[in-house]
């Protein structure tokens, strides 16, 4: 399969690129990027002529030596790319999070269906060792069944992203969708609903805004029918955790001393049962963002010949639609059930929460 990349930030450059190179069944025709030089650069990474590397995404999607188009720009602006690319009868990849409104997400879902192209989503850390053990474990019923989990990032740092273009725009809300929770928080719904095995269907919550609106902090009950899962993050000072309580055992991260997010590497994942002594499984220690394994697995999904991809454009919007429900709890200070009605919030997003979010402050 061959991949064009639209947006070539610090993600691609540190990230993505490195994957790709060593990933088979999958090989980058070309990448564009509306900054200057960074369509080079990563191009660079990627051993391609300077030719392949663009400064429009409407050449790359029209390109016909391109099979699929991975979008690793800021949110707002992907509605049109992933139109523009499944017009072009292209399949997609989409970072995290899908959409800053629900309607963009629906229309970039109902899009791709009408081009009979497919539409994945970018949840990267269901691939990380520590994720997949934990569910192994779980599977085997290791901890009898799940009850609550709790997933905690007090520390978590959104990226600045590249000098070349519009540093900061993670704490702009018209640019991300939302602040920590759109940033981070939606990596910990899916993860959730992953230890669970079902959907978020209820949601209470607290916001904290800075004196912009940027959400800085949310603190998350999440209900998965009889299961909760406990969310809480902030771009701040704090301390990681991961844990998953069973009603045979459970199950623990440990993070290095001071690490502040649960997407930093887990150092040590420990199963504790009923009886019996523990047990401890000591992870790489060094371990990246994405995997050659990933994209492998992008390409054998694309081409019809595995399902194992586990994220799509309706698994994109059920996380971003938690998210949203979020906002409006702790804007309302009542529980909010899901799936979210199609009111000012599923059409403007958090925009229109605004006047609620204001008030509460």
């Amino acid at each position: 399969m061959r991949l064009g990349i639209v947006g070539c930030g610090w993600i691609v450059e540190r990230e993505h690129a490195p994957a790709l190179r060593d990933a088979k069944g999958i090989e980058v025709a070309a990448v564009a990027d509306i900054a200057p030089g960074r369509a080079r650069l990563v191009g660079s990474l990627l051993g391609l002529d300077e030719k392949d590397c663009l400064d429009d995404p409407r050449r790359l999607v029209e390109r016909p030596d391109v099979d699929a188009v991975s979008i690793a720009t800021p949110p707002n602006v992907r509605t049109e790319l992933v139109a523009m690319a499944a017009s072009c009868g292209k399949h997609v990849i989409c970072e995290k999070p899908l959409a800053t409104t629900l309607s963009a997400a629906d229309e970039m879902i109902a899009g791709c269906a009408e081009a009979g192209v497919q539409l994945l989503v970018y949840h990267n850390y269901l691939y990380f060792p520590e994720t997949r053990l934990a569910r192994q474990l779980i599977a085997e019923g290791e901890i009898g069944e799940v009850l609550a989990t709790d997933i905690t990032g007090f520390g978590a740092r959104p990226w600045e992203g590249t000098e070349a273009f519009r540093p900061g725009w993670r704490r702009v809300v018209d640019d991300a969708g939302g602040g920590a929770l759109m940033d981070v928080a939606v990596h910990a719904v899916y993860l959730t609903e992953a230890y669970h095995g079902r959907p978020v269907d209820r949601v209470s919550a607290d916001v904290r805004y800075d004196n912009s609106g940027v959400d800085i902090a949310g603190y998350c009950r999440l209900g998965l029918g009889p299961g909760v899962g406990l969310l809480a993050v902030a771009w701040g000072q704090g301390g990681a955790s991961l844990s998953i309580m069973g009603t045979d055992g459970h199950i623990a991260f440990v993070f290095d001393e001071r690490m502040g997010y649960y997407g930093a590497p887990a150092r040590v994942v420990r199963l504790f049962r009923a009886s019996g002594p523990s047990r401890s499984w000591y992870m790489p220690f060094v371990r990246t963002f994405f995997t050659a394994e990933l994209f492998e697995d992008i390409a054998a999904c694309l081409e019809g010949q595995s399902e194992l991809y586990p994220a799509h454009g309706k698994d994109g919007r059920r996380a971003v639609e938690a998210i949203f429900a979020a906002y409006r709890a702790a804007a309302t200070q009542a529980v909010v059930s899901l799936p979210l009605p199609e009111d000012d919030l599923y059409r403007e997003g958090l925009a229109g929460l605004r006047p609620a979010v204001q008030t509460r402050d």
